[in-house]
């Protein structure tokens, strides 16, 4: 039996007052009456997680994601966990199974889920870039895209990541599709604009950022990178 809504509420509020002996007292209770209580499992880790007690986070968010494999808020907070105490493979892995769980039973709420997932993949992704990890971000950018097409953002970062490969075609095309599908987004055609730039074809460049200047006539970055240009041409 799952928390009703008041009550799961009533013990994240106690949570946040750092009332933590009140919570854990509602949770071990609640526990007793429901052994295989994944989201009572969940909240006892949150718990620990603020009061510093990392094993007891691990041990129960892993908890809950064994009696609940598709507890999407359990299986991002432990990967998290991973992520900042530097075991990221097993970030990876715990994420990686708690998606795959969710990918085979949806259920009403899938664009919630999938925006959840997509935020972790993108930070998976950004890991991977700073680390120059670039395969593994174009995979985990590309999948951060599909689950939130809304966010054009990872696709700027997509492409960049493409770049870093050495794809550089493929990146041109991936800001390209963007530029055709969203006209107005000025950020794909400052990107392409340096990516033209960054191979010396200077003319192209210039063109996708006066295209920006004509959508945006005070767009800072457009005339900076204008005035770059023109000084180029000029030496």
């Amino acid at each position: 039996m799952s928390f009703d809504a008041r009550a799961y509420q009533q013990i994240q509020d106690q949570i946040s007052r750092k009332e933590y002996d009140l919570a854990e007292t509602a949770l071990r209770a609640r526990l007793n009456e429901t052994p295989e209580n994944a989201d009572a499992y969940y909240l006892l880790g949150v718990m620990h997680y603020f009061r510093g007690h990392i094993k007891q986070t691990v041990f129960n968010l892993r908890e809950a994601l064994k009696h609940d494999p598709r507890h999407t808020d359990a299986a991002i907070c432990l990967s998290v966990l991973f992520n900042d105490i530097g075991r990221y493979d097993e970030a990876k892995g715990v994420f990686d199974q708690a998606n795959h769980s969710v990918s085979v039973k949806k259920n009403g709420d899938d664009a919630e889920v999938d925006r959840k997932f997509a935020v972790k993949h993108l930070e998976l992704a950004d890991l991977y870039f700073r680390y120059r990890r670039y395969d593994e971000a174009v995979e985990e950018y590309s999948k951060a895209a599909s689950l939130d097409p809304f966010t054009l953002e990872i696709r700027i970062r997509l492409a960049k990541s493409y770049a870093k490969k050495g794809f550089l075609t493929r990146a041109i095309q991936e800001l390209q599709q963007l530029k055709v599908e969203h006209p107005r987004y000025t950020p794909a055609r400052l990107q392409l604009g340096l990516l033209h730039y960054s191979q010396n074809n200077v003319l192209d460049a210039e063109l996708e950022w006066e295209s920006v200047k004509d959508l945006d006539l005070n767009n800072r970055e457009a005339l900076a990178y204008l005035d770059m240009a023109k000084q180029a041409r000029t030496k």
